[in-house]
């Protein structure tokens, strides 16, 4: 079976965001090598399919990334081996094994689900062909680190073995145009349109809208010709783009080495201490903060509070900075990203009084929305216009 999805990618540092064919895949971004499967005894592989994310083992043989099997996203975060994870501040994503593989292995994993949706049956082989757009961080992103990242999708067939229990599913995976962009870039798009291209409304705007007084018809069209000092807060980095309509204004590339990621290492060996564990990855730390139900989650609150404190006064440093440079020609802040949420409380209140004295508005996303924005951005750039001159581009330069 033939299919061809599009791809928005967006490989955070702690979470891995994708939405494929239409659908929002959200992960842990890390996985491990391995040397064998973890099941013995044959079960059935229908059964794996509706949870597949969730127990997601794929051997990887491809051109851009060490061969073997890998545990990836939830299932190596509870496995208890070893993991690999994006090393915050250190690691530059171009250049790593890991956003190759977990992103076959998603982009594998949904196509053996969709065949299975159509035709009640687990599928012997599938070859999908991808259209694809990620993003690197504003720190990372250049002409060259940009060319290679795409080059490591585009440079040849990935051959992906979906495993479910000991029944093997192959999948070929092509990509011919992969578009890399600076992260937070293609928020512009989610926050204009919806899925279905027309102008976003809904509940994400209501926060905005009540604080401003703005009439109740407001809708996406209000930014499409916004100047806009967007604060993309991850795990590991901070964006601090600046967008004008659907413009990316290179003059004001700026991001820094701030984030929730320093906060949580800062304090993860205080919050061991407390739980009675010598160790345990930074990734556990935010499934316990992002479960209000966990019975370790007030204590993981107790000890970010101060390294949390730290790294608000650092972005809102940033920021005034970047506001400095525009000469505070800017409409609105808008702040979203894994780490908006947990930074809220203490964030929201800096940014409230700088924006006002300034006479900017600001738009904090809620958090139900705060971590899908890019990946949704990216979907909705992969599915237009602009990636189409792009990808033509790119095929009219190749050589005959």
């Amino acid at each position: 079976m033939n299919y061809h999805f599009f791809v928005g990618n967006d490989n955070g540092n702690s979470e891995h965001d994708l939405v494929i064919d239409g659908k929002l895949v959200q992960q842990p971004n890390v996985n491990c090598r391995v040397d064998e499967l973890p099941w013995r005894e044959e079960q059935v592989p229908e059964s794996f399919i509706k949870s597949l994310q969730d127990q997601l083992v794929v051997t990887i043989d491809s051109p851009s990334a060490r061969p073997g099997m890998y545990y990836v996203g939830k299932f190596a975060l509870e496995s208890g081996e070893i993991i690999d994870n994006i090393q915050i501040g250190i690691d530059s994503k171009s250049d790593m094994d890991l956003p190759v593989v977990n992103t076959l292995a998603q982009i594998a994993a949904a196509a053996v689900q969709k065949a299975y949706e159509e035709e009640k049956l687990v599928p012997a082989q599938l070859d999908i062909e991808v259209d694809m757009a990620t993003a690197l961080p504003v720190t990372q992103h250049t002409d060259e680190t940009s060319a290679r990242f795409e080059r490591r999708f585009t440079n040849g067939k990935h051959h992906v073995t979906v495993h479910l229990g000991t029944h093997r599913v192959a999948v070929n995976i092509v990509f011919p145009f992969v578009k890399v962009v600076p992260e937070a870039t293609p928020v512009i798009f989610t926050l204009q349109k919806d899925g279905a291209g027309n102008w976003r409304e809904g509940e994400i705007f209501d926060e905005f809208t009540a604080s401003y007084g703005i009439e109740k018809k407001f809708n996406g069209s209000f930014f499409k010709d916004k100047r806009i000092l967007h604060v993309d807060i991850g795990d590991g980095s901070t964006e601090y783009p600046i967008t004008e309509g659907n413009r990316f204004l290179r003059q004001f590339v700026h991001g820094s080495h701030h984030g929730a990621g320093y906060a949580i290492e800062e304090a993860l060996q205080e919050f061991n201490r407390l739980i009675h564990l010598p160790d345990s990855p930074r990734q556990f730390f935010s499934d316990v903060l992002k479960n209000p139900k966990h019975k370790y989650h007030a204590r993981a609150l107790k000890t970010l509070r101060r390294p949390l404190e730290s790294q608000v006064k650092q972005i809102v440093q940033h920021v005034k900075k970047q506001l400095t440079k525009a000469r505070n020609e800017i409409d609105l802040i808008c702040v979203y990203g894994g780490g908006s949420i947990l930074m809220r409380t203490i964030l929201y209140p800096y940014l409230k009084e700088l924006c006002d004295e300034r006479e900017i508005k600001l738009l904090y996303i809620p958090a139900d929305h705060a971590v899908e924005l890019n990946a949704m951005g990216l979907d909705a750039f992969v599915r237009g216009k602009i990636y189409d001159a792009l990808k033509n581009k790119a095929e009219q330069e190749q050589p005959a």
